[in-house]
Formats: structure tokens, sequence, C-alpha cells
């Protein structure tokens, strides 16, 4: 990308970077850069190019792509964007990487503000897999929102892909420990999907991002949560008040008219304790109870998909399969703890069949 590229308000105008990704146009921004499309002039496919302002920002998006060549050392996993490319140009930090779908945000919007609950257990699914993987190799996301996670496309078009990275953090430590719990911290994250510890200030740990996609899957379901759109002269007395509501709010009340299966996930993320592996075996369960009640027999019963039936079945054929689960190591398995993920897990379905550096910064949105 050539300095004349760039407008007067610094903007990036159509240009090459890398000497071989030609920039089309802007597709969105957020509080730590902005997203491009691009083609990559030697094979035609097309990319998207990713920017951050070294002036204005921390250099987040080389962690980012630390992150993704990280996970991927061992084969490229199924939602998580391919790496093509990172570097400087200019002043801008840039990382070109597949170009993806729509946000589950979006998709939302297209089908009326609502999930049905069948569309909702295969977003679950693929969302509990994604972030299990993660957690697997030592990170945490800590911005769980709709927006985080996108579709695919074409013969991946059913396939759901974990996105932007800038806030994770390694939980599990160079020396083989897991972090130390912190208190007083500012949020990070996204308010309205935020675990109540978070608001807290405390550290996040794996039970954070689960709190987070269980608040997620309810607002999915409901298509508002009962912390949204609340009054406040500042930031931070709305997010005391988001933090208020989410103590307030019996889980019944909230996932009242639904599977209990989602108040179960939300109540089983909220017991678990800051450094407890969580059983992932018994989360993907519930949602698997799920998808058998609803009847579900394929992977893009989606409700956006199914809007579009002529493009579905025109691709019907060439869809790429979703990956079997397969239960992950988790870096704490060789480590033993008081409480056992098969203790929780009795105790659970017991119930459930009888009836580095980024802590202070402040949440991307409300």
């Amino acid at each position: 990308m050539n300095i004349a590229n760039l407008g007067q308000s610094g903007k990036l105008m159509p240009g090459r970077l890398a000497g071989k990704f030609d920039v089309k146009r802007k597709l969105g921004a957020g509080c730590f850069g902005e997203v491009y499309s691009a083609v990559n002039s030697e094979t035609g496919q097309e990319v998207a190019v990713k920017l951050e302002d070294t002036q204005h920002h921390t250099a987040q998006l080389f962690f980012e792509a630390e992150l993704l060549a990280n996970v991927s050392k061992d084969g490229r996993p199924q939602g998580f964007s391919e790496l093509f490319w990172v570097g400087k140009e200019g002043k801008h930090n840039c990382m070109v990487m597949e170009m993806l779908g729509r946000s589950l945000e979006d998709l939302n919007v297209q089908c009326g503000g609502r999930f049905n609950t069948k569309t909702t257990a295969l977003i679950a699914e693929q969302v509990l897999m994604r972030i299990e993987f993660l957690h697997s190799k030592g990170y945490v996301h800590r911005d769980i929102k709709p927006e985080n996670f996108l579709s695919g496309v074409q013969n991946r078009m059913h396939h759901i892909y974990l996105i932007d990275f800038g806030l994770s953090k390694k939980y599990w430590d160079r020396h083989g420990r897991h972090i130390a719990m912190r208190q007083r911290l500012n949020l990070t994250g996204t308010a309205r999907y935020a675990s109540i510890n978070a608001h807290e200030g405390t550290e996040q740990s794996r039970r954070d991002d689960l709190e987070a996609i269980s608040h997620m899957l309810v607002y999915f379901l409901r298509g508002k949560l009962p912390w949204s759109g609340l009054e406040a002269r500042t930031k931070s007395e709305k997010y005391k008040k988001i933090m208020e509501k989410k103590r307030e709010v019996p889980l019944e009340e909230l996932c009242v008219g639904f599977p209990e299966a989602f108040q179960e996930l939300l109540r089983y993320a909220r017991d678990l304790q800051f450094v407890e592996r969580p059983d992932y075996d018994l989360l993907q369960g519930l949602v698997r109870g799920v998808r058998e009640q609803e009847g579900v027999k394929q992977d893009y019963e989606f409700q956006w998909l199914e809007q579009n039936a002529s493009l579905l079945q025109v691709s019907l054929d060439s869809l790429a399969p979703l990956e079997k689960r397969s239960r992950l190591a988790q870096p704490d398995d060789v480590v033993t703890h008081e409480r056992q993920p098969g203790d929780r897990r009795r105790k659970l379905m017991q119930c459930f069949c009888v009836g580095r550096g980024k802590e202070n910064v402040e949440s991307k949105s409300m």
C-alpha cells in the first residue's frame, strides 16, 4: 500500500498491499481498526484486510495474528479464519485473512430480530466447539458477542467462525499454570453479554466466555435481554445497572418459554470457579438434547439459509461437512483438581432430569 493511497482523513483508499492484495472497499470499522475487502492479484481470491493505526492504538493486531498462527500450528481448524499475511505498511499494521460472510447479529436482524430454537441450538453447538478449541490452546476470548461470530461463504456458508481476538488473553502461562485471579479491573468486553464477574472487575477465565455465550444464546431466543436499553447518565452508571439487573433476574424468568437446557448452560457457567476446567462434554450434551427435541437432522438448517432455499438447494452437494466434535485436551488436564468435571456433570444432569496487558481496556459497546 502506497502512502499516496491514504486520503487526507487517513482513510485507506484502493491500492495494493504487500505487493499483491488490491484493496477495494471498506467493509466496517470498530474501536481498534477498520476492515476492507481486497483481491489477491495472483489468484483472484477475495480476502479481508484488517488495519490498525499505529498512532492511535496499541499493537493488538499483531497479537491477534500471533494467536491465529498459534491455534493453526497443528493444522487449520474449522471456524477460525485463515491468515495470509501480516505486516506494517506506512502508518498501519495490516493483516490479510480469509473473507467471511455476515455476522450472527446481521443474520439475526435478517430473521426478524430473533432466532428460533432450532437455529439457536445449531449456533450453540458450533460456538461451544469454537470456544472449547480456543481454550484448549490456552486463550480466553473476552469479547463474546454476535458481531464476533461470522458465517462462512460458498461451500462453508453453514460454518460459524469466531473472530476478533484483540481482547483475548492467555489464561495458561508459560510456566504451565493458570493465571492468578486479580480484582478491581475495568470491564473488558461488551457489557450486554459480559459475565457478572467481569462486571465486578474480576480477572476473566474460561467461565466468563461460557457465561457470555449463554447470555448471547438467550438474546437470540428472546430478541432482547432485560438489561438492554437501561438509561443512565454515565457509562459507569450504565455498567452498574446492567450488572445489577443480571444479578436480579431469576434464571427461570430469563429463560421462560425456552428449553431448560439454555437455563442450565447459564447456571453452569455462573457456578464455575475461576480456575475450574469446564466440562465441555456436558455442555454439548445439553445442546444435543435440544437439537434432538427439535428434530434437527442437518447441520445447515439455519433460518437464514432456509429463507434462501434455492441457493441452499444448489449448494447442498458441494457443502463442506462440519467436523465431528472430539474431546479436546485442555492445558490443565494433567493437573488434578479437587472438583472434577464428572462430579459437576452428575450433579447438573440429576438436576436437569428432574425439572498482554489489556485488562483495563474499556468495553467496546453496550
